[in-house]
């Protein structure tokens, strides 16, 4: 095992690692996940994970580190999508956020022209 590249680096992973897991922590419990604790421990562990590689083993690429920490707040914002948007099929005729296609029609039917 190699030793610790810099304490500086290692103790400021850790903050943030503690930081991000308690607002993925409190954002799962406001939004209404089912397990916020599991979520708080997958952004977790993906990035120790990652910070762990860097600290100790030093020689893995910077590409592949951000990936693996990264990992865990990508699925965490992916299934956060789908609480937030639900089950819905999406419509490829709306953009998520606006108005539905029914009130952009005028009475006949025909797209308004908002010129």
């Amino acid at each position: 095992m190699v030793l610790a590249t810099s304490p500086l680096v290692a103790v400021g992973g850790l903050i943030v690692i503690m930081v991000l897991t308690g607002l993925v922590y409190w954002d799962a419990q406001r939004v209404g996940f089912d397990r916020p604790r599991l979520w708080a421990g997958i952004v977790a562990v993906s990035m120790g994970i990652g910070l762990a590689l860097h600290v100790f083993v030093g020689t893995v690429p910077i590409p592949g580190l951000l990936v693996i920490v990264l990992a865990g707040i990508v699925f965490y914002l992916f299934e956060r999508d789908d609480v937030v948007r639900g089950e819905d099929p999406p419509d490829p005729h709306e953009l998520p956020g606006g108005p539905p296609v029914d009130e952009r029609r005028g009475d006949n039917g025909a797209e308004e022209d908002s010129r």
